[in-house]
């Protein structure tokens, strides 16, 4: 009887453990964010859109570039911060690098459309959780 329920009790410890752990794979930086991207360089023109990140992945769930096409955007974030995605609007693909802190991001995307070759900026911030 006594064994039983030291055994028991080491389960419900050890569950304990186990599930109040944070899994390693979640990112610091999961969640909403909201990312405007502006053309420094080029024709390629300015956009804003929301960003997801789940277990560090980045989806793009909204937004739209000019003559309705749908943005989308897809890559990663290191437990660092740092941002490396693709981003493709139509015909227009980018490469997009920077960073990410606890309450905004940044850096510098470059690739090409249409109407040739263009770079810039993007910035980013999270949006609030409304519960």
């Amino acid at each position: 009887m006594i064994g039983n329920r030291i055994c028991a009790i080491a389960l419900a410890a050890a569950s304990a453990t186990v599930c109040s752990t944070p899994s390693a794979i979640a990112s610091s930086f999961d969640g909403n964010w909201s990312v405007v991207a502006q053309t420094t360089q080029g024709h390629c023109g300015s956009i804003q859109f929301g960003l997801a990140i789940n277990r560090g992945r980045l989806y793009s769930p909204s937004g739209y570039y000019v003559l309705g096409y749908p943005a989308q955007l897809g890559g990663h974030v290191s437990p660092s911060g740092y941002v490396q995605a693709i981003a493709v609007a139509g015909p227009r693909t980018a490469n997009v690098t920077g960073r990410l802190r606890r309450f905004q991001g940044s850096g510098t995307w470059a690739g090409s459309g249409p109407s040739g070759v263009c770079s810039g900026v993007w910035n980013a911030a999270p949006l609030r959780q409304t519960f």
